[in-house]
């Protein structure tokens, strides 16, 4: 029976004066002593609002702002503007007093757009602005609000984000600017329809603030409190229910339990046909508090709770508490119902590790069919709560038991939705007594066939082992004509069908027949032929199979020794038949020929004697009931590039371990595996590191935890789930660089030995990625990015090492897609890697950066911080006379220079003046007249400025407190020069002054301390590494940079397309392809031209540049396109004969003439022959080549094509072209015109021709 939970939130409006409604509150000064309270403003920046109302918006956030008492300890404030997208302004922890809030108010710009995704702000709000790290202290019992402004209707749905902020009993408030569908839509997201404001129009808006401020305040001092009842909209069957407390916790903490434990017997059916409730509680000794049939009465029940006390202790038994609640409380003297098939749950709740073992308790609560729950928090130990609990999907890691009541539901479903019982059956005519125990936890449909060695490689000796295994299998199945069905058959020369499919509807007629089982005997197995005898006879629906309704079909081979006849072959065309064969052996049998037997080798489980076999089991059992059997997405053919012998590299794994991808995890310990497969794998050769995340980072094995590579396979293949609710992927990024990948734990790094990091997640990080992610990578690290399914692609960008290095796949059983192109990378050779590596980093040009530092008194405590901040940054960047030159000014009443731009010309010595930098000193800060001072004196020629030469120029500003004199002019001034100005507010710095200097908004950082300037850091490299010449622009692209030209109004683009055999069926796709890129440019004779060709063997062209003057005769041809056909691939071939033949005048091409030369190579497999040189050859033509390649197409091929790696673009299939689509044209669109070249002059040979 099932328990369907609703959370309604009443509102207990305690009256100040006795004044409930809006408008009649005392104002804040009537109000008691500040409280404390986390708000925040969520305001709408759409076209809803417009640019000219926005002010108004302003205004009233203001208005609201200035009535609260706002400060660290009593109420802090978040801003958040939502379009589109949502854009947190700042966080809960960002400003400490009211004064830079407002002036962070004051400064908001108005964002626009059409769209007002409000659901996705709301979503953004619940997962990065309430919790702890953004400043937010609802774990510390502080209320938490907030305030909706809107001036229309959402374009996307809000009901997850209503509901996430209602779960979190955060009390919500609405505005509503105009029409009553913006008020009704705000008042079902509020926490109560009498916390909408309305207002008819944006001119009044800003009086709502002093409306809403009482209730605000209200919030704050408990005037308003939200009560969170679960209410029961289905009934729950009969349980019995213990709870057992660790009572050595505290009485703040035991209080949160208590009021859990009041509410859930609140919302049961309490009585003694129905649910009973009873409570133990434990220290070093267990004590019985209420007996499961002590009260029938939810009202008795309640009243002997309250009397429970807490009992300090440093030590805590749970063993003997779990003994204790087996042999006292589980029985029918106290209650129990155990003997009637009621469902037995113990839901432990524990503050400390045990200092006993919990083991043998927890396994003989299992063995009555108990079904266990675990909630730890503070010294609890996780690993030994996943030992006590059923199943690892009801531990409960919590940071403090207040956070039951946040979020109950999640604890109280599963007490009110298992069954689990212990069916005694008596004996049979035909079998032995069985126990059988069924825990209902997941829905589970499959087809399992046994195939179990009959011979004497087994014998009479191993039958109860065998036995023993398949009925341990078993059990743990839900056996059921509409569920599991099981069949079983053995064989040793021959083949003998014990059972088909169909033969038993009950797990105890299976189990029965198991138990009867007799070997059939012989020397000499043909496990070949017992393959084909199990397809060919078991896997029919005649016999009970559910193939043809497309239920998976499995075969589980148990097996003790070596086959006479073939039976590779015979494995394959079971996989091809998608059977999924697990393959088990003990004894004589070869574990190397178990995983040829397996669908893929980690089904395969070996033990050195049979009577190990019971350690399978709980390795089996997941895959079992979770892998699918797909071999349409295997390449048979994939080539395997083994590094030489002894090539060093550290390879870590960051994977996603997280609930959202338990029944995949199988999946993900195979990746792992294949990738790792191929590598030479020593302690000084390839050393491997496995890492799960969900909240927090959870090591499996480090660098230099194993020595060989069988020791990291069975390392990987043995690896289970951590679990956890949701993903900090930034964080776990930063737990990466600081400890796996440390000398501490194994990397070489030091000795330059090449790190990898291969981040693998199924989801979307709650925290940001970016900063950890650029951090990883100035340290040399190559992260490379996996996206599955829920995974953000733009994360998994940005955690990659370039754009190309980046993959998403739509399930977890394509990830054998990307296994071949990251043992690619992961095997180069080094000196391979290093020239990928540098033509990525080949776009961190020349720069001239000029650091201004505040030199008045109000920096000194800090200025040792600023000095290894600036120093720390120079020693990331290619500081030499050709490429970085750095200067250092101060400034407080007047400026000075420390050194200018040509006073070092080594990396060294600019380091070295930094050390010896002295603090100026001064009362006051003209920043003014310091920009104005570098402006005229720093930014010159004869200080060693190269701007006149193009070289890009960079001011990095980094002050403490607003200006004493005007900024406007003189930043304006600076940016009309082409300097790009950054900004970096510390303490009490002005933010909206720091916008007016920065070149854009965008680089404006404000950092609360000095002390966190490291934190900035790689975030400031990573943007002066891809600053380009284009006056201030960050490339994102790698485009030349021969010219600041944009969007060029002419170019000549040829489209290459794979016509070989294997995209005879996608052909089609990337025509369309082309005919909408085409239909985005600007076709004509004077405007842009197209060519189109493709190959496989050899190249075809189907039109020239010149051939067709417009757009609509260009996308006729396309039309009629036919499929060229043929093998094998010669992409190099291609290249070649597009360089001579189209890329020149005759053919329409206008290179001569400076005109963007531009190569789409659209391909979906591996070239037969050399690409290098043709590409080469190409570039140096200044053609620019684009790669686009499926997930069959050579990755390191198309980076060599490509005229950068970041110019490689990848799909899964042809058909997700259009995902790449607007990209390739932004991409197209930048690309430069080149300098005009000299018309050629051929002398010819003979008399009878001239010059051209």
């Amino acid at each position: 029976m099932h328990l369907w939970t609703m959370w309604k939130h009443q509102l207990l409006l305690y009256a100040l004066l006795g004044i409930t409604v809006f408008g009649l509150f005392p104002k804040l000064e009537a109000q008691d002593a500040p409280a404390p309270a986390d708000l925040v403003l969520l305001i709408d920046g759409s076209e809803s609002i417009g640019a000219a109302n926005f002010p108004h918006i302003r205004d009233l956030a203001v208005r609201l702002i200035d009535g609260l008492a706002v400060g660290k300890d009593t109420i802090r404030v978040a801003l958040a503007l939502y379009g589109a997208d949502p854009e947190i302004q700042f966080y809960l922890n960002s400003y400490d007093n009211k004064e830079n809030i407002l002036s962070a108010i004051q400064g908001l710009k108005y964002p626009g757009g059409d769209e007002a995704n409000l659901g996705a702000a709301l979503v953004e709000v619940a997962e990065s602005l309430l919790g702890s790290d953004a400043g937010g202290r609802a774990e510390e019992g502080v209320p938490q609000a907030l305030v909706v402004i809107s001036a229309g209707q959402s374009t996307d749905d809000v009901s997850q984000g209503e509901r996430a902020l209602k779960l979190a009993s955060v009390y919500t408030f609405g505005i509503a600017v105009g029409d009553s569908a913006t008020t009704a839509q705000l008042e079902a997201i509020a926490t109560d329809k009498s916390f909408v404001l309305s207002a008819p129009d944006v001119s009044t808006v800003a009086s709502m603030g002093d409306q809403i401020l009482p209730y605000i305040n209200g919030v704050a001092q408990r005037n308003i409190v939200i009560e969170t009842e679960i209410t029961e909209a289905l009934a729950v069957g009969s349980r019995d229910v213990i709870f057992l407390i660790d009572s050595s916790m505290g009485n703040t903490f035991l209080n949160a339990v208590r009021e859990f434990i009041r509410k859930f017997i609140d919302t049961m059916p309490i009585g003694p046909d129905q649910v009973q409730v009873g409570v133990a509680m434990f220290s070093t000794a267990p004590r019985m508090e209420i007996n499961l049939n002590s009260y029938s009465s939810k009202e008795s029940l309640i009243s002997a709770l309250a009397k429970i006390k807490p009992k300090p202790a440093v030590e805590v038994n749970i063993g003997s508490a779990l003994n204790y609640v087996r042999t006292s409380m589980l029985s029918a003297e106290s209650g129990s119902r155990i003997q009637e098939g009621v469902p037995q749950l113990v839901l432990l709740l524990t503050s400390k590790k045990s200092k006993d073992s919990v083991q043998q308790p927890a396994e003989e609560l299992r063995r009555m069919g108990v079904l266990t729950l675990a909630v730890g928090s503070r010294a609890a130990d996780e690993a030994e709560l996943r030992q006590i609990a059923f199943d690892d999907s009801v531990v409960f890691m919590l940071k403090d038991f207040r956070a039951l009541q946040r979020n109950p539901g999640e604890i109280v479903s599963p007490l009110s939705t298992l069954s689990g019982v212990v069916v005694p059956e008596g004996p049979t005519e035909t079998g032995p007594f069985v126990d059988v125990t069924t825990v209902q936890t997941q829905k589970v449909v499959r087809d399992i066939v046994f195939l179990v060695d009959g011979s004497s490689y087994v014998g009479n000796a191993n039958l109860q082992p065998v036995q023993d295994f398949i009925s341990s299998v078993v059990n743990r199945l839900d056996i059921r004509p509409e569920r599991v069905r099981i069949g079983l058959m053995q064989f040793a020369e021959g083949q003998r069908t014990e059972f088909h499919l169909n033969t038993h509807n009950t797990k105890q007629e299976v189990l029965s027949s198991i138990a009867q089982l007799r070997l059939m005997g012989g020397r000499v197995l043909n496990t070949g032929a017992a393959l084909q005898y199990a397809l060919a006879n078991h896997f029919q629906p005649s016999v009970g199979s559910r193939r043809r309704q497309g239920v998976q079909q499995v075969l589980v081979l148990i097996t003790g020794g070596p086959s006479q006849d073939e039976v590779k072959r015979v494995a394959d065309r079971v996989a091809l038949d998608k059977v999924l064969t697990f393959a088990v052996g003990a004894g004589q049998v070869e574990e190397n020929f178990l995983k040829t037997v397996a669908f893929v080798e980690n089904l395969a489980y070996y033990r050195k004697n049979f009577a190990d076999l019971s350690s399978v089991v709980d390795q089996i059992m997941t895959p079992l009931i979770t892998v699918v059997g797909e071999t349409d997405t295997i390449d048979s053919d994939i080539e395997i590039v083994s590094p030489p012998s002894g090539v060093e590299r550290d390879v870590a794994f960051l994977i996603d371990g997280s609930d959202n991808v338990r029944s995949d995890f199988p999946y993900i310990r195979d990746f792992i595996s294949k990738v790792i497969e191929p590598l030479d794998i020593g302690v000084d050769k390839v050393r491997v590191a496995v890492v799960q995340h969900s909240e927090r980072p959870s090591p499996s094995f480090y660098l230099n935890t194993y020595q060989t590579k069988e020791e990291v396979l069975r390392a990987v293949n043995g690896l289970s789930l951590a679990g956890g609710r949701s993903l900090n992927t930034g964080a776990a990024l930063t737990f990466m660089k600081n400890n796996i990948l440390s000398p501490e734990y194994g990397s070489r790094a030091a000795q330059n030995v090449p790190q990898f990091l291969i981040v693998l997640t199924g989801g979307r990080s709650r925290d940001s990625v970016r900063e950890p992610a650029v951090a990883l990578k100035t340290d040399g690290v190559v992260p490379f990015g996996v996206g599955v399914r829920n995974a953000d692609p733009k994360q998994i960008e940005d955690i990659s090492h370039n754009p190309s290095f980046a993959f998403n796949v739509k399930e977890f059983s394509m990830l054998n897609t990307v296994e071949q192109k990251l043992k690619n990378y992961v095997s180069l050779p080094k000196a391979d890697l290093n020239i990928i590596l540098q033509q990525v980093d080949s776009k961190d040009i020349a720069k001239d950066v000029v650091f201004l530092l505040d030199g008045s008194d109000g920096t000194k405590s800090g200025f040792h911080a600023v000095c290894d901040f600036v120093q720390s940054v120079v020693e990331k960047l290619n500081v030499e006379e050709s490429k970085y030159r750095v200067s250092v000014v101060q400034y407080s009443d007047n400026p000075e220079v420390d050194f200018y731009l040509k006073t070092y010309s080594t990396k060294a010595e600019v380091v070295n003046a930094i050390k010896f930098l002295k603090h100026k000193g001064g009362k006051v800060a003209n920043t003014g007249a310091a920009l104005q001072f570098v402006r005229h004196q720093v930014f010159t020629s004869s200080s060693g400025s190269r701007r006149l030469h193009g070289i890009p120029q960079v001011l990095i500003l980094l002050n403490s407190r607003p200006s004493n004199d005007e900024v406007r002019g003189p930043a304006m001034a600076l940016k009309d020069l082409g300097i790009m100005t950054m900004s970096i507010g510390v303490e009490n710095a002005d933010p909206i002054e720091l916008k007016t200097i920065s070149h854009k908004s965008q680089l404006t950082h404000y950092i609360t301390r000095f002390d966190d300037l490291p934190l900035f850091e790689p975030q400031l490299v990573s943007t002066l590494k891809n600053i380009t010449k284009e006056s201030g622009e960050i490339s994102n692209t790698g485009v030349p940079d021969s010219s600041v030209e944009l969007d060029a109004a002419q170019r000549d683009i040829v489209f290459l397309l794979d016509g070989s055999d294997d995209t005879r069926d996608s052909f089609k796709h990337m025509c369309r392809f082309v005919q909408r890129v085409v239909d985005k440019l600007n076709i004509g004779q004077s405007s842009d031209r197209v060519s189109v060709a493709q190959y496989s063997r050899e190249p075809q062209v189907h039109f020239y540049l010149n051939t067709h003057a417009t757009k609509q005769d260009f996308l006729n041809s396309i039309e009629s396109l036919q499929h060229q056909g043929g093998s094998p691939l010669n992409t190099g071939r291609a290249l070649d004969y597009i360089k001579n033949n189209v890329f020149i005048a005759f053919s329409g091409s206008r290179m001569l003439e400076g005109v963007p030369q531009i190569l789409v190579l659209v391909t979906g497999g591996r070239s037969q022959d050399d690409v290098r040189a043709p590409a080469a050859a190409l570039k140096q033509d200044h053609v620019v080549p684009f790669s686009i390649g499926t997930q069959n197409a050579d990755i390191i091929q198309l980076q060599t094509i490509s005229y950068t790696p970041g110019h490689t673009l990848t799909v899964p299939q042809f058909d997700d072209l259009q995902t790449i689509e607007q990209k390739l044209i932004s991409y197209i669109k930048r690309v430069p015109r080149q300098p005009r070249r000299p018309q050629p002059t051929t002398i010819a040979a003979n008399n009878d021709s001239s010059s051209l």
